[in-house]
């Protein structure tokens, strides 16, 4: 996932996930002392990240993102998009139906460019 296409610096980022630690604290009515303890972190740097002035590491949002049963994308509510979904239902297909389709995508793209 190419984050840099959904912020445009690291102040957004910041943002971001202040916004969302404090949302989930509390949704799930935490203090900030709450929540250090199960980070296994102090309470100021709780606070310096919910107050924008600390940028916290990719294991503390994994960490956190794991202690409250959130994906990652999900976190900084990002939608995988259809790209995503399409290359996921690739994936998957049997070699068969995927060589059926991608002769199918070929008829369709000789047809419009016919026209």
């Amino acid at each position: 996932m190419n984050y840099l296409s959904y912020f445009k610096n690291e102040s957004e980022i910041r943002e971001c996930i202040s916004k969302n630690v404090m949302k989930v604290r509390n949704e799930n009515k935490l203090t900030q002392e709450d929540l250090a303890e199960l980070m296994d972190v102090s309470i100021e740097h709780i606070s310096r990240i919910e107050n924008c002035r600390y940028t916290c590491s990719i294991s503390f949002i994994f960490r956190f993102c794991t202690l409250f049963k959130m994906d990652v994308n999900e976190f900084f509510h990002i939608k995988p998009g259809i790209r995503n979904n399409l290359i996921t239902y690739l994936d998957k297909l049997p070699a068969e139906e995927y060589k059926t389709l991608i002769k199918f995508c070929e008829e369709v793209r000789k047809y419009c460019r016919s026209k």
